[in-house]
């Protein structure tokens, strides 16, 4: 590794970056950049001058660096803006890296319309209370959910004021971009809690083919609603389904294939539409049911090896393939060779953007950051 990068490394290379991530020359990179309401789905060619880095930084990693209170930076939409202006003066001036704007509501908003407590704990991410606690409590929430406007429950309308006044459209793979939803099995488990989810599977196999069906038509009239309030882009859609990994391939099969088909099919109906999954869990043995899904855009799990992914999924751009707690915890030369790794493997044809196979842990040091901008830098061109 070289000695750490000045300025003049930076500015270069994320000007460079947006060529390569958003496709054309996105504007400044300091004030409001016009990179913000661009969706990160770059073309799959080698026509650009080198592999993407994606760097997608969330609200925990945000919350360490700025020192602030975790509560009452999901709970106060003044306190959180502060606390993300903050940090992103922080990052142009250590990195030059313009930070993104986002609401952050920690990964709940989707989650909250079914009307389970939210618990808002002290020094850690909020998490959703259970709702399904055996097969009377499934009839009653489907008899319930088929009566609900979503645009006036759960964390909807806070958003939606939220992201109103913000004033800055945006456009991220993650859970509180307007287009992005939670996939079946995460929902499930928010309801059930993932044992119980997965007993039902077993001992009510037909109410709970009900419950998934309630699920899909919640998840595709949701993300109409939130779309339709904040003007987001009618089609292409990320889904977020760690959960849906932890399940057997006959399992996905059987209660989950057809909800991701409908899915995929009302939220990103045309051939060009943004099919984008989440899933750090595991991939690997979804892959063939991932490829007839047309999925078009994958950041998966760090064990399934880039290279397997790539002859699964051909026609899939790639978001990883780095571990997130090697980026964390590892030494830089480690991380650039793990970056590296993944060029070689899926790098060649384009469809590769360098990021983690999951998120980007809080505490991450820059040094880290750096080594797998140099691997992009040094090791994935095209222009050469």
């Amino acid at each position: 590794m070289q000695a750490p990068a000045d300025k003049e490394f930076w500015t270069r290379f994320w000007e460079e970056n947006d060529v390569c991530l958003y496709g054309a020359e996105a504007g400044s990179r300091n004030g409001l950049s016009s990179v913000d309401a661009l969706p990160v789905r770059p073309s799959f060619t080698t026509r650009k001058p080198r592999v993407p880095v994606l760097i997608e930084l969330g609200e925990d990693w945000i919350i360490d660096k700025t020192g602030s209170d975790y509560r009452r930076y999901i709970l106060d939409p003044v306190y959180q803006r502060n606390a993300r202006d903050a940090c992103a003066k922080i990052l142009m001036d250590d990195i030059g890296f313009h930070l993104k704007p986002k609401i952050d509501t920690s990964s709940l908003l989707h989650g909250s319309v079914y009307g389970n407590p939210i618990e808002y704990p002290e020094g850690s991410t909020p998490w959703l209370g259970h709702i399904v606690h055996g097969p009377e409590d499934i009839r009653k929430l489907i008899f319930r959910m088929e009566r609900t406007n979503l645009a006036e429950v759960g964390l909807v309308p806070e958003f939606v004021a939220r992201y109103r006044a913000l004033g800055r459209p945006y456009r991220w793979r993650i859970l509180h971009d307007p287009t992005s939803v939670h996939g079946p099995g995460t929902i499930l488990g928010f309801l059930c809690g993932i044992n119980e989810f997965a007993l039902l599977l077993y001992d009510e196999p037909e109410l709970m083919s009900e419950l998934i069906a309630l699920v899909v038509r919640v998840t595709v009239d949701y993300s109409r609603t939130v779309r339709k309030l904040t003007g987001a882009p009618q089609t292409g859609v990320g889904v977020f389904d760690d959960v849906a990994g932890l399940v057997s391939p006959d399992q996905f099969q059987k209660y989950f294939f057809s909800a991701y088909r409908t899915i995929y099919e009302e939220l990103a109906p045309g051939s060009e539409d943004d099919r984008f999954l989440h899933n750090d869990a595991a991939v690997r043995h979804l892959l063939p049911q991932l490829r007839e899904l047309r999925v078009n855009g994958i950041n998966p799990d760090p064990e399934t090896p880039a290279g397997e992914i790539r002859k699964a999924l051909p026609d899939a751009v790639i978001y990883g393939c780095v571990p997130p707690f090697l980026l964390k915890d590892g030494t830089p030369e480690e991380v650039f060779q793990a970056a590296v790794a993944s060029i070689e493997d899926a790098g060649a044809d384009g469809g590769l953007v360098l990021t983690t196979a999951g998120s980007i842990n809080m505490g991450t040091p820059y040094a880290n950051l750096e080594a797998l901008c140099r691997a992009a830098d040094t090791r994935g061109r095209y222009d050469r």
